[in-house]
């Protein structure tokens, strides 16, 4: 039982360090900002807001921790289930890991192409195309 608490200690602690951080760097962007002396026009429309896709994937993450919680209790009362956890924890790791990996591969082609135009003259961006 003390396993499950300390899932669930580091689950809490890692959410509320995640948002400390973000706190602290939004804080500091907003320094920034005022320290530039923009107009109340120019700020109104940079205000950065947390992306969907952050949210969907807090929460999915939410879910996925707190079953792996239950999956590790469940493992500890019947070994017979190891099987069932592996999988678990296995397969939504691995398809994350491939799509994060694909959607970043996508982002960072169009910034280097925005970045290095000379060099990358006459070489075609295509997004629908991109192998992994």
């Amino acid at each position: 039982m003390g396993y499950v608490f300390a899932v669930a200690a580091g689950l809490i602690g890692g959410i509320a360090a995640l948002a400390l951080i973000e706190r602290r760097q939004y804080r500091k962007r907003r320094h920034a900002r005022s320290r530039a002396a923009q107009t109340v026009k120019e700020e109104k429309g940079t205000d950065r807001k947390i992306e969907f896709s952050k949210l969907v994937l807090s929460a999915v993450l939410l879910t996925y921790f707190a079953g792996f919680g239950l999956g590790f209790w469940a493992v500890l009362i019947d070994l017979s289930q190891l099987g069932v956890f592996l999988a678990y924890v296995g397969t939504p790791t691995a398809t994350v890991i491939g799509f994060y990996s694909w959607k970043a591969k996508a982002e960072n082609v169009v910034k280097i192409k925005k970045a290095n135009p000379s060099e990358t003259e006459g070489l075609p961006v295509d997004l629908n195309n991109i192998q992994p």
